[in-house]
This record gives C-alpha cells, structure tokens and sequence, in this order.
C-alpha cells in the first residue's frame, strides 16, 4: 500500500530524551520532620551545655575539695 508508511519505512531509535532530574542528587541533608506546638517529646540532638557546665565545674569542685582538706 502506497500510502501505508509502516510497512516501508525502517525502524529507527527513538530519539535521546532529558533524563530525569532527581532532587535525592542535590540534597546534602534530609530535613527534620514538622512537630506540633503540643510535642513535647526531647529533639534528637543532645544538647552540649550541660556537658560543657560539668566540665567547667569539675576543676574547680576538685580545687575546693583540695582546700578543704588542707584546712
């Protein structure tokens, strides 16, 4: 058939498309998750100032206890 195209003409590749962007390429570090007002749970990072209070205060706790012996 003269006017059939898809019996005579070969099959050719389809053409390269865009590839796909993914935003998980770019995204260094995933986003905590939203909490309510209400939550009162503890987040899951400790905080370092109690830690940085009793280092602090173990030298000069162990410095009176020093003196009060001498004395």
């Amino acid at each position: 058939m003269p006017l059939c195209r898809h019996s005579t003409s070969p099959t050719l590749p389809a053409p390269p498309g865009p590839t796909a962007v993914r935003l998980s390429h770019y995204v260094v570090t995933r986003r905590l998750a939203p909490r309510s007002a209400n939550d009162n749970r503890r987040p899951r990072a400790v905080p370092a100032w109690p830690w940085a209070i009793v280092i602090v205060a173990a030298p000069t706790l162990t410095a009176a206890l020093i003196l009060a012996q001498l004395i």
